[in-house]
């Protein structure tokens, strides 16, 4: 590549938030010049990521669709004294699927196992002494080092084989009658194929500390208690999401996307709602210019402020004024709720009217714990 080379945007960072935006640049803006730089071999890594289909617009759907790996027409919750069936469409995208149609399309404006050396709001500098530059730069690396979390959303899953098929059509997004180890636990289920699934193990945990083998047999017992009989561990995943109680932007020049923006669904982990709008922002914009990218990029967050204090709010509800042991009795009385509101709850659109819905009556945790919790740890 030239070293002179120049481009109307460089995105450092392939996971996916910086994949979304390179997609939607190249797909809804094709005479664009976009850098896409990974420092894996791998664009996306190992994850899997999933989002409603509430989360989006039917015009954001049409061409973020392209990218995803398997839907399904809705999802079942477990717990204790609550089962429920939704009917709200469900959506996966694997890295895998990810990194196949990227490379595939647009693999000349894409470059992998390259270290970017440093960055600023116009150049990037990688490991073989090249400088490119670029009317924006833009930083997706993914998660920076966050200081005192509240807690941890951690998780191991097993990509599973089976040596029959199973039943199941739909997708189990918690089973939370499984024994509470180690703060609020549940198991996750999709349903790749008829003999394939994924299995994930999740705890809402004061500790970052995953025991990888012990979580691994326990996944595999529930497997089995199932019915499922495992022919193979096709893939591991595993992860450990910092969930904080503050949100404080960077004070820096670099325009922040996904994870390294901290901008998440304080409560679940949840990414993609604000990624998509972010992102969504960003290629609205009719031309490339770092100044107005920033402008735009700071006005869509600015616009969840209030649903993100109020998500913060519930997040130390839930880790200072609930038993570890008890936090399921949180989501177990949340998904008794309607579900417009649910579906408004994951995207971060929240009314007034269902901030207080979800706070009025009998709370499932100490009142004098949860007044204690706003105002200190």
């Amino acid at each position: 590549m030239n070293e002179q080379a120049q481009f109307d945007c460089i995105i450092v960072g392939g996971g996916l938030a910086g994949s979304l935006l390179f997609f939607a640049l190249k797909s809804q803006k094709p005479e664009s010049k976009v850098l896409l730089i990974e420092r894996d071999t791998l664009i996306g890594g190992n994850h899997t990521w999933c989002f409603h289909e509430s989360d989006i617009s039917c015009s954001q759907y049409h061409w973020i669709r392209k990218l995803i790996s398997k839907s399904w027409s809705g999802y079942d919750v477990y717990f204790p004294n609550l089962d429920r069936s939704i009917d709200s469409p469900y959506h996966a995208i694997k890295s895998s699927d990810l990194h196949n149609k990227l490379t595939q399309h647009y693999a000349d404006d894409i470059l992998l196992d390259m270290e970017v050396v440093t960055f600023d709001k116009g150049s990037v500098t990688l490991r073989n002494g090249h400088c490119l530059k670029a009317a924006c730069v833009v930083d997706a690396r993914g998660w920076p080092q966050v200081k005192s979390p509240l807690g941890y959303q951690k998780f191991v899953g097993l990509d599973l084989k089976l040596k029959k098929n199973h039943d199941l059509q739909r997708v189990l997004l918690k089973d939370a009658r499984v024994k509470q180890i180690d703060g609020y636990r549940f198991i996750y289920i999709l349903p790749w194929a008829n003999n394939e699934l994924l299995i994930e193990d999740t705890y809402y945990s004061n500790s970052p500390i995953l025991d990888m083998e012990e979580i691994k047999a326990r996944i595999l017992a529930y497997a089995q208690n199932m019915g499922l009989e495992v022919q193979d561990i096709l893939r591991v995943e595993s992860g450990c999401l910092p969930l904080v109680d503050s949100f404080s932007p960077s004070s820096d020049d670099h325009l922040r996307l996904g994870a390294s923006s901290l901008e998440y669904q304080p409560v679940t982990g949840y990414s993609f709602p604000q990624t998509f709008k972010r992102v969504q922002a960003l290629v609205e914009l009719n031309h490339f210019n770092y100044e107005d990218w920033k402008q735009a990029l700071m006005e869509s967050a600015q616009k969840d402020r209030g649903q993100r204090m109020y998500f913060h709010l519930l997040n130390r509800m839930l880790f200072l004024a609930a038993d570890p042991k008890n936090r399921y009795r949180v989501l177990e009385r949340f998904y008794k709720l309607p579900l417009p509101l649910i579906e408004r709850f994951y995207s971060g659109k929240l009314r007034g009217s269902d901030q207080l819905r979800i706070l009025i009556g009998r709370p499932p945790v100490s009142v004098l714990r949860a007044i204690k919790s706003l105002f200190g740890r």
